[in-house]
């Protein structure tokens, strides 16, 4: 599926793409925006291109809900992919 294809296909697709870039990640505002993404079809996609597109930034530099996560839980997710299998 090509990026444009998924994309199609996401829930988000029907909001304001800034609801989904909050300015300030509030409880009761990323749990709304998780509703969504809990439904969609694609969100295991949309996460996978958030950690490859935001590979290495720190969650000071990422932005949004993405794949169902907000900025800070996508940073650990990156930080446990890097660690070595003990």
């Amino acid at each position: 599926m090509s990026p444009r294809d998924w994309r199609n296909q996401a829930l988000c697709r029907h909001h304001d793409p800034d609801e989904f870039v909050p300015d300030v990640c509030l409880p009761a505002v990323v749990e709304e925006l998780r509703e969504v993404c809990d439904h969609c079809p694609v969100i295991a996609i949309c996460l996978e291109t958030a950690l490859v597109e935001e590979r290495g930034l720190p969650a000071a530099l990422r932005c949004g809900v993405r794949g169902g996560t907000t900025p800070r839980e996508r940073a650990a997710i990156h930080r446990r992919s890097r660690k070595p299998a003990a």
